[in-house]
């Protein structure tokens, strides 16, 4: 029944520890409440005590025999796991607790054994109980903010927020003090001897909506309470479920889907939530008949209407981002939510719309005969299907024009035909997203072999030229596409592609456009099966270049860009070279 002591466990202020001994103050009808830290500093965590006082009940008979048997709760509400908590962190709690006549005192720690000191005293006191926490059993704190007094008054009011506020409500004022005294300070973490107090006016002025829907006729509706506040530096954002007095965040939104300067809450009740919290009281666990999916589309819905109300510029920054997703991802317009609660979050909005349009494609491509229906369906896919592709390939066409000097070969190389790799027509979806080879011209995508730069040694040796300006590896930047296996078929067609380097050297560009046909005539000696051949020169054509080529008898090729080509006969086959600017 008893914890472990942990070897390296972490203090958690108020997370577990914290909660557990406030609650048990408030439980106990407690209008005073002091927390008081006491610490010789944040790096001796074996010198931690905390002293919690409040003017509650008391452990009177029945309170403490509940308290012995650890294990027996008071209603639905209290699960009586909560004290087992202390000795998570301490080794030794003190109680002393007056009610009227009565003074009871004990030691709580893994020898108790359900005794206790019960004294009556000469005549009647104001109820106090004292908890004193020392003999700290982890190796260290986890945050300076678990000391803190301010970060502790923010945990706790966001923590009890449906109490405090029902104590508002009902004229039951309450005073919850937290002091700090830290012998050693650490000003640079802001960590030094401070106090706080909570009162009734410091609680949040919330709105309220009340929620009626067929799914919670049984439930009588859940009542929502809201604030949304504006302010630099305003940054709070809590959205939970009310239950049974405390504070339960549900997933609604994420924080950013709130503008900056903008703090949020929205806080549900309803009978749908009365002790409905798992034993950590971490999680909304709901009823079998209510689906947890329909609730959360059913309160994001109504959180919605009122973050749209409240600050316009969630829609004018809502319908530009529509407009990007129109912009650069028409392909999935359509798969996009049509309501959204807050700011839109772009990436989480497109992971959803490409997973709705994987799961599409799914279904029709796992038809094994087609209806009508998934007919229609199909020609949707393929159309944004091929929409998407044209889109990768219009990204591709616009790094290649932005290619300066400054890229090496290799570059440009790789942006056509990845080095080191080859492709196979077989394997057709591999080849088709891993090279780009349209570029040149969109008939290459059928192509059968895309030599891999291994298997092109032998070749480009062979065609090399004496004046050859080769890159760091020794070798020109060549990629070579064949309608077959070089290896294999009899006959086949190639395409030879050499990149050059931008410049606007006229020399050297009429230097590289002659080079065309000495290669070409190397490798139909090379690869006597080679019945046709297209040479493709990748280099700078400017205008004075242009006009050099119309001299030459080059034909212009009304494409983008400048496109150049001719005929030419080698030996007894046909080759083709044709120059194109990048």
């Amino acid at each position: 029944m008893w914890p472990k002591k942990a070897e390296k466990r972490r203090f958690r202020m108020y997370r577990h520890f914290g909660d557990t001994t406030l609650a048990n103050s408030l439980d106990a009808g407690a209008k005073e409440i002091s927390i008081h830290v006491e610490i010789q500093s944040f790096s001796a965590p074996e010198s931690l005590k905390i002293s919690i006082t409040d003017d509650g009940h008391g452990f009177t008979a029945e309170s403490f025999e509940r308290f012995a048997r650890l294990l027996k709760t008071q209603d639905s509400f209290h699960k009586g796991l909560g004290r087992l908590v202390f000795l998570n962190y301490f080794g030794r709690v003190a109680v002393d607790s007056t009610w009227g006549a009565n003074r009871r005192t004990f030691i709580f720690s893994e020898s108790f054994h359900g005794k206790s000191n019960v004294e009556k005293l000469a005549s009647e006191h104001p109820n106090k109980t004292t908890l004193v926490f020392t003999n700290f059993i982890g190796e260290r704190i986890k945050s300076y903010d678990d000391l803190k007094p301010g970060a502790l008054r923010a945990r706790i009011i966001e923590q009890f927020l449906p109490t405090l506020l029902e104590r508002r409500r009902s004229k039951r004022d309450f005073t919850i003090k937290i002091d700090l005294h830290a012998i050693e300070s650490n000003v640079q973490k802001d960590f030094f001897s401070s106090a706080e107090v909570i009162i009734s006016g410091d609680l949040p002025q919330l709105d309220s909506v009340f929620i009626k829907d067929p799914l919670l006729d049984a439930y009588d509706g859940i009542e929502m309470l809201y604030r949304i506040k504006e302010g630099m530096g305003e940054h709070t954002l809590l959205i939970a479920a009310s239950i049974d007095g405390r504070t339960i965040q549900i997933d609604l939104l994420q924080p950013s889907s709130v503008p900056l300067n903008h703090s949020v809450i929205f806080l549900f009740f309803s009978k749908l939530f009365e002790g409905k919290a798992d034993t950590s009281r971490q999680k909304l666990v709901l009823p079998e008949t209510i689906s947890e999916a329909e609730l959360l589309r059913l309160l994001r819905r109504e959180a919605g209407k009122v973050l749209a109300e409240k600050i316009p510029q969630i829609g004018e920054k809502n319908t530009q981002a529509k407009e990007q997703f129109e912009e650069h991802f028409p392909h999935l317009l359509g798969f996009f939510e049509e309501t959204t609660v807050g700011l839109i979050d772009k990436d989480e909005a497109l992971v959803i719309a490409q997973r709705k349009f994987f799961k599409a494609q799914k279904q029709v491509l796992q038809c094994e005969k087609l209806d009508d229906c998934s007919f229609e369906k199909s020609l949707e896919l393929s159309s944004r299907t091929l929409t998407e592709y044209i889109l990768y390939r219009n990204l591709i066409i616009r790094k290649m024009k932005d290619m300066t000097a400054n890229n090496s070969e290799a570059d440009i190389h790789n942006l056509i035909v990845p080095r080191y790799h080859e492709f196979k027509g077989g394997n057709l979806v591999d080849g088709v997203y891993r090279n780009n080879a349209w570029l040149l011209d969109d008939k290459f995508m059928s192509f059968q072999t895309i030599l891999s730069e291994t298997r092109m040694n032998d070749v480009i040796k062979a065609i090399t030229l004496s004046e050859d300006t080769v890159g760091e590896d020794g070798r020109p930047d060549i990629a070579m596409i064949f309608s077959g296996d070089p290896d294999v078929t009899l006959h086949v067609d190639v395409v030879v592609v050499e990149i050059k380097k931008k410049t606007d050297d006229e020399k050297e560009n009429i230097f590289d456009i002659n080079q065309l046909l000495d290669r070409a005539q190397k490798l139909v000696n090379h690869c006597p099966n080679i019945q046709r051949v297209w040479y493709y020169a990748v280099l700078q054509i400017n205008e004075i270049l242009a006009a050099r080529l119309r001299q030459m008898k080059w034909a212009p090729l009304f494409s983008t860009g400048k496109v150049f080509y001719q005929d030419f006969e080698t030996g007894v086959q046909m080759a083709s070279s044709f120059p194109r600017r990048h």
